[in-house]
């Protein structure tokens, strides 16, 4: 053999092993890369849920240790093709009852929410503020205050109320008691007298503290921010119209030339009372958290509850008789609570909110309502989960959005400016917690108090008593499903 041979000979064998491990390396790339679209389309979302997926890998298992080859995955083919013309029909059908589903929803549950707003300015008239005036009403002073309230856009902004011969501890206590959301009133019996004695002596006065205005943020920051305060502005800038277009100019008209000559060296003519405001229970921005946002995150974290729980349920449901079992998830349930709701305050007292404005133990009232709160909703969750489960799994997203909402809409809102149908909310769980939380942190009117902690109790036990009746109807139901999916794989077999 040549040398030239040799050669040849020796480089096709140097570059073979490589070709053909090449070509090894290729198949099984391939291989792999059919196995990962092989799987990616057999554990989808659906086979994976309704277990399709976990039965067919046992049955392709039990083959391989028979000794049988496995069945190889059914034809695919285009989605355009005209075999998947039935396939393309399936899915135009599901997706147009998804969508119809989406849309009704949409329309049904949101205005919800949406009509806790609407028209809202047309109904300020149920806000009531008292404006409580001097024994004389038509001393200057308590003049001017009637003549504010008789403007067109007060007159539509809210309902005056007036009163006489009360002190500041009578306006102080019927704000507290929330009969009024605000009161504007005169400090003193006889201010009108100071102010016409200063334009007939001629002498400078201050009238400062003639008029004080008093509500309290704590009662709704909500309202007092959007409504009220705006209102009383607006009223003390009518009131000071009145004093400079009427009273006044009438006061004036009573006076002497030489009188008038001397008051105009004083500061009478340019001294106009002014409204103080009094803030009697100020709200510091960090309560919003637990007070607004933190009490939807209440809902949704009793809803993860419900769902990281279903496993250890089931390993019970296993090994434990019945009544045991039930007996088992009404005590975990509330164990959750109490335990998840102590996170819960401890997060409020980590940002040091304070929780003994109202009594001394505030941390820990404030874990009691954090847990009653939780368990009113969480007991919800939990048997509606289950209901909506054995009908058709997707529901429960629906049902999260429906509760969030008809919790919220009229309890970070005045129900008096909602449409009268809000007035369900005053049997809602998020608003009594609302309530109590407020009682807690700032110590507002405690007048409701039994009616708000009973109404989350009486959730609590409705919620446990009807347990038992949801998990049945879910076994009953899911064992209805399956026996009817085995007798069809049978039917198809037989087939």
């Amino acid at each position: 053999m040549s040398d030239k041979q040799s050669n040849e000979s020796s480089s096709s064998e140097g570059v073979q092993p490589y070709l053909r491990d090449g070509g090894r390396a290729s198949v099984h790339s391939g291989e792999e890369e059919q196995d990962l679209l092989r799987t990616i389309s057999e554990y989808n979302d659906e086979t994976v849920t309704s277990g399709e997926a976990r039965e067919n890998e046992r049955a392709r298992e039990e083959d391989l240790e028979k000794g049988i080859r496995p069945p190889g995955p059914p034809p695919k083919y285009s989605l355009f093709s005209k075999e998947n013309r039935g396939v393309r029909m399936q899915v135009f059908k599901q997706y147009a009852v998804v969508i119809l589903a989406l849309w009704i929803f949409i329309l049904s549950v949101w205005p919800i929410y949406w009509g806790s707003m609407y028209k809202r300015d047309g109904r300020l008239i149920n806000l009531h503020f008292l404006v409580a005036v001097e024994e004389d009403r038509a001393a200057p002073i308590s003049q001017a205050l009637y003549l504010a309230t008789q403007h067109p856009e007060l007159q539509l902004s809210a309902t005056w109320d007036f009163e006489s011969n009360l002190s500041e501890a009578d306006v102080q206590k019927l704000i507290h008691d929330q009969k009024y959301w605000a009161a504007i009133y005169v400090t003193e019996s006889n201010v009108s007298q100071s102010l016409t004695n200063a334009f007939v002596s001629a002498e400078n006065i201050d009238t400062r503290n003639f008029v004080r205005s008093l509500y309290e943020t704590a009662r709704d920051p909500t309202t007092m921010e959007g409504f009220v305060s705006p209102t009383v502005f607006k009223f003390e800038a009518y009131f000071q119209d009145a004093l400079q277009t009427e009273i006044y100019p009438a006061l004036i008209k009573n006076l002497t030339s030489e009188q008038f000559s001397r008051l105009q060296n004083t500061n009478v003519l340019t001294s106009y009372p002014i409204i103080q405001p009094t803030d009697a229970i100020p709200v510091e921005p960090v309560t919003n958290g637990p007070l607004q946002v933190g009490l939807i995150y209440i809902i949704i974290i009793t809803f993860f509850e419900v769902m990281w729980m279903a496993q250890l349920y089931g390993t019970v449901a296993k090994s434990a008789i019945t009544i045991h079992y039930i007996m088992f998830r009404v005590v975990l349930s509330q164990l959750n609570y109490l335990l998840i709701s102590l996170a819960f305050t401890c997060l409020n007292a980590a940002f040091q909110i304070k929780m003994d404005n109202s009594w001394k133990g505030g941390f820990g009232v404030f874990w009691m309502v954090s847990y009653l709160t939780m368990a009113a909703v969480g007991g919800a969750n939990q048997n509606i989960g289950l209901i909506l489960f054995a009908i058709h799994p997707p529901l429960m997203g629906f049902w999260m959005l429906f509760f969030v909402m008809i919790n919220i809409s009229a309890t970070f809102a005045p129900i008096p400016l909602c449409p009268e149908f809000y007035r369900f909310t005053y049997a809602m769980p998020i608003k009594n917690a609302y309530e109590l939380l407020k009682v807690t942190l700032f110590d507002t009117s405690r007048k409701n108090l039994g009616r708000y902690f009973g109404i989350l109790v009486a959730w609590i036990v409705l919620n446990n008593l009807l347990l038992p009746v949801c998990m049945a109807f879910f076994s009953w139901n899911m064992k209805r499903k399956i026996m009817k999916e085995v007798k069809s794989k049978n039917d198809a077999k037989k087939n």
